[in-house]
């Protein structure tokens, strides 16, 4: 008769073995797509969240009280590979691997494993990409208002700048925002980016929340500055500064620095709440 050890590893091994071809397809899929790319990140960050939760009080009985749990969620996971399976909708069936990930956990490390590594769980999800239809839809609106905050952005430059359509007009320059440049991409990195620092800083539920929603206009002041930023490289350099290699450094390069800032905001101002609760402590 198998151990539970051995059981486990077996578990482990099927379930690694079951979904490797959606994780290489999830590779291939996310890898090609710029914005997509976030996604690449969310296994490491997944990891770091369950590391530091690593030193938690351990469940009280790790295999036997665990299994309906364990089996509701494996239940759940199978759904989602035969939904996916039976539709061809990628998404539905990626959905089976954090939903699988949370069986095992459940099932091996009990209710206290669960809520221990609950976070990291969580955050699993965002492997899952949004539908392309859904993001297509909201594309347009991304472009009208990213294009509107780069207009105000350049207002001190330019009094005469004006917005129509997805162009703007800039010191004798027509510039396009195109639909690649809505920040689609932007706007779900840095809001994958709000869920790990909520977990990280470990934050109430109203701070994450506002944090989530805050990740929204974030997204139109980074992505605003990126295109006021392109608009002046151009009008001090020239049209071929804002195409090729040179446009996207620094397009990534505002992003980065956009990201750098929310990440120093949330930690200084998580820093401060602690200070603030020792001080009423004592």
């Amino acid at each position: 008769m198998l151990s539970a050890r051995a059981i486990r590893g077996w578990e482990l091994a099927l379930f690694t073995l079951s979904v490797s071809p959606l994780v290489v397809e999830w590779l291939e899929t996310v890898g090609a797509s710029s914005r997509l790319s976030y996604a690449l990140l969310v296994p490491l960050l997944c990891a770091a969240l369950a590391w530091r939760s690593r030193g938690a009080a351990r469940a009280e009985s790790p295999f036997p009280s665990t299994v309906p749990l364990g089996t509701v969620l494996a239940l759940l996971s199978g759904a989602a590979f035969l939904g996916g399976a039976l539709s061809g909708v990628f998404t539905l069936s990626l959905l089976g691997v954090p939903l699988g990930v949370a069986a095992l956990t459940a099932r091996h490390g009990g209710p206290g494993a669960l809520r221990r590594h609950a976070a990291a769980l969580l955050l699993l999800l965002a492997l899952v990409p949004p539908p392309m239809p859904l993001m297509d839809r909201v594309n347009p609106a991304l472009v009208e208002a990213s294009g509107r905050t780069a207009v105000t952005l350049l207002l001190p430059f330019d009094p005469s700048v004006t917005w129509q359509g997805p162009e703007f007009y800039f010191r004798g320059w027509t510039l396009v925002v195109a639909e690649v440049c809505s920040g689609s991409g932007t706007f779900l990195m840095l809001f994958v980016l709000s869920g790990f620092l909520a977990a990280l800083f470990r934050l109430g539920w109203r701070p994450s929340a506002a944090l989530l929603l805050l990740s929204v206009p974030v997204t139109l002041l980074v992505n605003g500055v990126r295109i006021a930023s392109s608009a002046l490289v151009i009008d001090r350099f020239g049209a071929a500064a804002g195409e090729g290699l040179a446009h996207e450094l620094l397009g990534q390069a505002v992003v980065i620095v956009g990201a750098a800032l929310l990440v120093l905001v949330v930690e200084r101002w998580s820093a401060r709440g602690a200070r603030t609760e020792v001080a009423c402590a004592s």
